[in-house]
């Protein structure tokens, strides 16, 4: 057999391609049960149903089963059942048994993203937004890794599940093909797969395409996760929009306030050209170091989680304190880890420098489950909120220890509170006893709570224009100078008790770092 004649019967194979089944087993129609209507996939109604004792997704095909139809069903069936990945919906097992009523069970999920997005009730800051932009690419670029290659063909914000945790998961292979790598693909006489206003100009105008045709249609998924905005509300007309898209280049228009990394991504996504998009392992790498960014405004801050911290939202104490000191210059290649230097370190107990990481790690570091074990750790979001408290990184350095320090130091310093706990601290206290906390609604602001006349709790903000802490007209270097400075003009007299960080600054000296 000759070389083309090879290659011919692998493509032949490919495009017949049905891999064989080693999910769940054959699943009984007796098992399951439907309720309510969830919604319509590309090959049936999906409904929320129970099997085997489980809540799960039911995809029921109710319309007349031909071949072709038994084809598409096996073919679903078959690729769901070859692919496992936390942002892809699980298969747990399919019905074949009854013709005239084909189904699918999957996990069930809580929605899908375009619902969530389109709800103009329901909170989703930019962040969380983006993480669920890179839980989607996750689960894509599983699907084009694998060999054979899968396209989904179908990518868009309604096959985006989404759970309780908001942990984006793919959803409906009806549409999706498989293909070897390097092959290009071409839709048949039946026309374009696929919904139209999600579609890659190539797959419109019926040209050969691959995987980059998933990528065009990520950069619209990207664009609706950033605006919360229907797609291409302007067009009704289906060979004018296939015109506008193909010949015109039209694209949906980009905020100016989107952030660069982004704007940039979306525009190389839905390039028109295949072959400048950039494949989902860029996509997911540039998506990490936008959430990065986000979490960590501080530009120092930002650079020093993606070159240490990149693939992680947390990192532990111990990580984050080695890699923080060192990046302050507190240690360097040629000495112990600071941690090390802490445990063991006779000149540090009892030190400034304890007693500064020891505030820090107050402040920063929470308890958490890790392998089974407890363990603190440091979340990127705590480090950017921590930074925006207390200066930048790159001006401050290690003066930012001395700066949380000393504001720990002041009996009416009560940390990140929330305005009920304050209220709830301050409740029955004489007029004039006050105290000092985080902002809980405007990043690197802090908020003076105190009693006025009758009993009355107020709120006032301390805002932080040009690094300056400022309230009504008056600015000071520190949060400390402002409470001595205004004490009088402000009507605070006395410090509220109960903040937890008093023991830790006058508790006397241990051996040992704890």
């Amino acid at each position: 057999m000759s070389t083309q004649q090879v290659q011919k019967k692998r493509k032949d194979d490919y495009s017949n391609y049905q891999p064989e089944i080693s999910g769940p087993p054959e699943i009984g129609p007796e098992e399951i049960q439907t309720e309510s209507i969830l919604g319509d996939g590309s090959f049936g109604t999906v409904y929320k149903g129970r099997c085997r004792q489980k809540d799960v997704a039911v995809k029921v095909m109710l319309k007349q089963v031909d071949e072709k139809t038994l084809k598409d069903f096996r073919k679903e069936v078959a690729i769901m059942s070859t692919i496992f990945h936390p942002n892809i919906v699980l298969f747990l097992g399919a019905c074949t048994s009854l013709q005239g009523k084909l189904m699918i069970c999957t996990e069930l999920m809580k929605g899908n993203l375009e619902t969530l997005l389109m709800d103009p009730n329901i909170k989703l800051p930019l962040i969380t937004r983006m993480r669920m932009a890179k839980d989607a690419a996750l689960g894509i670029l599983w699907l084009h890794s694998s060999n054979p290659v899968f396209i989904h063909r179908d990518l868009k914000t309604s096959n985006l599940l989404v759970d309780a945790n908001l942990n984006v998961k793919v959803c409906d292979f009806g549409l999706s093909q498989i293909k070897q790598r390097g092959e290009n693909l071409k839709d048949g006489q039946d026309g374009a797969k696929g919904t139209p206003l999600w579609m890659a100009p190539e797959v419109l105008q019926g040209k050969l395409f691959n995987e980059k045709a998933d990528v065009y249609s990520f950069g619209l998924v990207l664009w609706q996760i950033y605006t919360r905005q229907e797609l291409f509300p302007e067009f009704d007309n289906f060979y004018k929009f296939v015109a506008a898209i193909c010949e015109k280049v039209v694209r949906p228009p980009v905020p100016a306030d989107c952030p660069p990394a982004l704007r940039q991504l979306i525009q190389k996504c839905w390039d028109a050209s295949p072959e400048n998009r950039p494949d989902f392992n860029v996509i997911t790498s540039t998506l990490e170091g936008i959430v990065i960014d986000l979490a960590i405004p501080d530009e120092y801050g930002a650079i020093m989680w993606k070159n240490h911290f990149r693939h992680a939202d947390y990192a532990t104490w111990k990580d984050f304190l080695n890699v923080f000191a060192n990046f302050i210059g507190l240690t360097s290649a040629q000495t112990q880890p600071m941690y090390d230097l802490l445990l063991n370190s006779p000149n540090l107990n009892g030190s400034t420098i304890e007693l500064n990481f020891k505030c820090l790690k107050a402040i920063i570091a929470m308890p958490t489950r890790v392998g089974g074990q407890e363990e603190e750790v440091v979340s990127m979001e705590q480090f950017g909120k921590v930074l925006a408290w207390f200066g930048c990184l790159k001006e401050d350095g290690s003066q930012i220890l001395d700066k949380i320090r000393q504001l720990m130091e002041c009996a009416w310093f009560h940390g990140d509170i929330s305005t009920a706990e304050s209220e709830n601290r301050l409740h029955k206290k004489p007029e004039g006893t006050f105290l000092v906390r985080f902002s809980t609604s405007e990043s690197g602001s802090y908020t003076i709570s105190k009693v006025s006349k009758n009993g009355v709790i107020s709120h006032q903000r301390i805002h932080r224009p040009g690094g300056k802490f400022q309230v009504n007209n008056s600015k000071y270097l520190s949060v400390k100078d402002l409470i001595l400075g205004e004490a009088q003009a402000l009507g605070i007299i006395t410090p509220c008790l109960g903040s937890r960080f008093l023991s830790l600054i006058h508790k006397s000296n241990t051996s040992g770092y704890i």
